[in-house]
């Protein structure tokens, strides 16, 4: 039902930007595809795959850093999304949102136990700084005011300040293992990880969120 992944190593580096006709579907293309696809129409999930597949891998190889790793993911994806369909809500979330959503928790499932098994178990408990939660892979959750919200905290950090911050969320890793991972000293990531979170938390703290 689904084509191979074709997409080129330079499309892959490419970042989806949410705001500009992925998250919105103004047109409605996107809902009228998810809504065939309710009724068991293949033909609906070939237009949606070929439609977004290459963004959503680009977002899976950066989440990543493994293509063979991303492709199964957006693969899953899009399996997932067939299955539920007919549970689909766009009062909840835009389409893309929804997608992107069902494929972020697919990467992150697949980050945690890669990087459990590398894990020393003698090593200090982790920190659990804002973890997704536990049902973050429904992507109903992640409504797209959230999702911009999110976003523009984020942009908020300097890229040092944000790579400590997702070292600490996606993969679980304790000050030390995120240290010895930067090749910077431990006091310089505990300051680091406390300005990002002061940062994040101001900024969604004005939107109640």
């Amino acid at each position: 039902m689904l084509r191979s992944l074709s997409m080129t190593e330079s499309d892959s580096s490419k970042l989806p930007t949410f705001a500009s006709g992925f998250g919105d579907d103004r047109n409605g293309m996107a809902a009228a595809l998810i809504a065939r696809m309710a009724k068991q129409d293949g033909s609906a999930l070939t237009e949606l795959y070929e439609m977004w597949s290459p963004t959503l891998l680009g977002i899976a190889c950066r989440m990543l850093g493994d293509r063979r790793e991303a492709e199964e993911a957006v693969q899953d994806t899009f399996v997932r999304m067939w299955h539920r369909s007919a549970d689909y809500d766009s009062k909840q979330s835009p389409p893309f949102v929804w997608a992107f959503g069902v494929m972020r928790g697919y990467c992150i499932d697949r980050l945690r136990y890669r990087h459990r098994e590398k894990r020393d178990s003698s090593r200090v408990v982790p920190i659990h700084l804002h973890n997704p939660p536990d049902e973050i892979e429904d992507p109903r959750v992640m409504a797209i005011d959230d999702w911009r919200r999110i976003r523009d905290a984020l942009k908020l950090l300097d890229e040092k300040e944000r790579n400590c911050l997702e070292l600490a969320i996606f993969l679980e890793y304790t000050h030390s293992e995120i240290s010895k991972h930067l090749s910077t000293p431990l006091g310089t990531v505990k300051n680091r990880l406390r300005r990002a979170l002061d940062k994040v938390r101001n900024h969604l703290s004005r939107h109640e969120f």
